[in-house]
Order: structure tokens, then sequence, then C-alpha cells
């Protein structure tokens, strides 16, 4: 195979990885975040029932109910307002899917490389397709990534630094079965 056909495909591997990794952990640690401040919130609620508002009457007065209560209400609101801002259903979604999208593109690149009924020529055009792809791919889930590739860089740079070594392993393997594949044609 070409050696620019190679390091295309090579390249295209590594960095649909980095993408569906950055997804898949940003999607996966908003939803526990969500699910964490949901719970924080029902106990928040529960907390200022009427059952318990009466315990700390005994304990407080009237004034110190009115005043906790207050507290306590104006906690749960603010977490429930970042819950619903933040933490969306569709946002999550929206990342896990992206994820999935990025792995497809991965397996249609191995694919590509597998099929020993395609020429170079045929697969540059394929290249031409899955660059597109992966182009749309980044158009349509860049808002989501928390890792930012400076210009010229391959280096990701991410909010969470236990997910650069996770994203960088990730392309790693990928790009290492890309060379399996090659080699095993």
């Amino acid at each position: 195979m070409n050696d620019r056909l190679e390091r295309e495909l090579e390249r295209l591997t590594a960095n649909a990885a980095l993408r569906r990794e950055d997804l898949l952990l940003s999607g996966l640690r908003k939803s526990r975040r969500r699910k964490a401040l949901n719970i924080v919130a029902g106990l928040l609620a529960l907390t200022s029932a009427g059952a318990i508002a009466a315990v700390i009457a005994d304990v407080f007065g009237n004034d110190g109910v009115q005043l906790i209560a207050a507290f306590v209400a104006g906690i749960s609101g603010t977490i429930s307002l970042v819950v619903t801002s933040y933490f969306s259903d569709d946002e999550i979604l929206a990342m896990l899917t992206g994820s999935a999208k990025y792995l497809a593109l991965r397996e249609s690149v191995y694919r590509l490389v597998i099929n020993p009924r395609v020429s170079d020529d045929e697969r540059f055009d394929m290249l031409s397709d899955l660059q597109n792809d992966y182009a749309h791919l980044d158009e349509t889930y860049s808002r989501y990534f928390s890792m930012h590739t400076e210009i010229g860089s391959q280096q990701p740079r991410l909010r969470h630094a236990g997910d650069v070594d996770r994203a960088q392993s990730a392309a790693r393997e990928d790009v290492s079965e890309l060379h399996r594949k090659l080699s095993g044609r």
C-alpha cells in the first residue's frame, strides 16, 4: 500500500479514536454528575419537607425553621437549575451518539484496509469520503469536546488529566490494530 495513504489512514484512525474517547468520557462523566446532583437535590427537597420542619421548630423555634427552610430551598433550587441547564439528557445522548459515530468511522477505515479487491487509487477516493465524514462529525460534535488540539500538534489538552492517557491509549490501540490489519492483508 502507498505510504502516503497508509499515513493518512493512520492519522484518521488516531484522530477518530481521540474524539471517540473524549465524547464517551465527557458523556459518561456528565451522566454521573447529573445523577449525583439529582440525588442531592432530592435529599435537600426532602429536608425542607414539613416533617423535618416540625423537628427543627422544636430546636430552633419558628424563625429558625423559616431561615433553614429558605436556605435549603435556595440550595435545592440552585442545584436543580444547574442540573437542568448544564446536564441535559439531550446533550449527554449527543455525546454518546457522537462517540459511537467515531467508532463507526474507525470501523470503516478498517474495512477499507482489509478489502483485498480495492486498489490504492480506489482507497484514496474512499479515504477522501472518510475524511469528509470525519470533518462532518467534527462539525457536528466539536462543541462537546473537552480536548482541544493545538494547531499543528497532535497533543490534545483535556480538562481532566487522566483522560489524556486514556484517549492516547485508545488512539495507540486503534493505530496498532490498523497496522495489524495492514500487515495481514
